[in-house]
């Protein structure tokens, strides 16, 4: 029996308007990923999502991802490897090549492998594409040299780089989820670079999901009148939530922060002086209800790569407040639909709210800019672009198996 939180999020997160693709050469995928539920993060949700959409068109697919992981969803088996905790960052597991997968994916037959945020687990799939040759494709998700900076190991940043960058050019094709993530990975001479970016749906993510039972859940006794301001996301180091101290002290604004994590404990005990509220995680129809219920969204997070919640929260009809480095800033039009604000600047990100707590019209304005923004983006015309990234993928293995094959014949010769 599934845990009650890993079924809601996955009957929440599915791909409406999905039509069969069998007439497609790729009908065997195989998903490599280095991060799986019960886990939650940007990298197991569109995991998920990507899963939900192949099974929708009638594909099969097959899972590899670290344990401890669910052992199915559906018909598709979810095989779990041996995986350790990286040091500097205790939620994310490091799964060594495991090469005792490798019958199992022999015995699969996929058409196409896909990789999400490779490192450990995605090395080995990289190279079981060459070795059963089949074409993959490598989504970048994860700024590891980033967050080893963060967490104090910068001496380990261009190694990982490097490493990094055997990986993804090892692959047919990389897809970066935001232009930010694109022009990052091309200084770092990563080849054959696509932009794929992320969908919303925005049934789910909807201001019409107001609730003022959930407006006076996440306000927790503090004043109705004053502004409600979000946060989801991890409780990590990494996403800057220190940031957010100044705000938390601003008259008539209520910051309320949705998340868990292991830096929770210590994040509230630094908090303590304010009333900021901690909810711990929400999922389902719970997050999108909390969505719907806040005025303004605020992410001080400098090192994502693109950054679901800030979709989620414009979808649900907020002002998003962020910082200028990272994938969140391609999502906004400064004064428009939010603000975009320097890293690490409490004084910019709490002057910004008091501008939209002061100016009840200009947030009426953002808030329609912010859900017309997410609504153009459905996850429906997201997947069909990875569609045409498959094929593409395909295409250029079947040259690169040509060439191959007439450089052998030329030498033979």
């Amino acid at each position: 029996m599934l845990p009650n939180t890993v079924q809601t999020l996955i009957a929440a997160e599915t791909i409406a308007g999905v039509t069969c693709q069998l007439d497609s050469s790729i009908k065997r995928v195989a998903l490599f990923t280095e991060a799986f539920l019960p886990k939650v993060d940007g990298v197991s949700r569109t995991a998920l999502l990507t899963l939900n959409y192949l099974q929708r068109s009638g594909r099969e697919v097959i899972v590899f991802a670290p344990s401890p992981t669910i052992p199915a969803i559906g018909a598709t088996p979810i095989y779990g490897v041996p995986s350790l905790w990286m040091p500097f960052y205790a939620e994310v597991r490091v799964t060594p090549p495991w090469p005792l997968i490798l019958p199992v994916l022999r015995d699969f037959k996929p058409d196409l492998i896909h990789l999400f945020s490779p490192a450990g687990l995605g090395a080995l799939g990289m190279a079981a594409g060459e070795w059963f040759d089949v074409p993959v494709i490598a989504n970048y998700q994860t700024d590891l040299p980033a967050y080893a900076q963060s967490y104090g190991y910068g001496l380990l940043r261009q190694p990982m780089i490097d490493f990094l960058r055997f990986i993804h050019n090892g692959c047919h094709l990389t897809l970066a989820p935001s232009r930010t993530t694109l022009a990052e990975l091309r200084g770092w001479n990563f080849h054959r670079l696509r932009l794929w970016e992320r969908g919303i749906d925005s049934e789910r993510f909807n201001p019409a999901h107001a609730d003022p039972t959930w407006r006076a859940r996440l306000l927790a006794g503090r004043d109705p009148s004053r502004l409600l301001v979000l946060y989801v996301g991890r409780i990590a180091k990494d996403k800057h939530l220190t940031t957010l101290h100044t705000l938390a002290h601003e008259p008539g604004v209520a910051l309320t922060l949705i998340g868990g994590g292991d830096y929770q404990a210590e994040l509230q005990a630094q908090f303590a002086d304010s009333d900021a509220h901690f909810t711990g995680a929400l999922f389902g129809d719970e997050l999108t209800r909390a969505y719907a219920a806040a005025d303004v969204f605020v992410f001080p997070g400098p090192e994502e790569t693109f950054g679901q919640v800030v979709l989620e929260a414009m979808a649900s009809g907020l002002p998003v407040i962020v910082t200028d480095r990272g994938g969140p800033q391609t999502m906004v039009h400064e004064g428009h639909n939010g603000f975009i604000c320097a890293v690490d600047d409490g004084a910019a990100f709490t002057d910004r709210v008091r501008l939209l707590r002061d100016n009840p019209l200009l947030r009426v304005q953002m808030s329609r800019a912010a859900r017309t923004y997410a609504s153009a983006r459905p996850w429906i015309a997201v997947m069909q672009q990875l569609e045409r990234y498959y094929q593409e993928a395909q295409h250029l293995h079947q040259r690169l198996r040509d060439q191959r094959l007439r450089a052998n014949r030329k030498r033979s010769a």
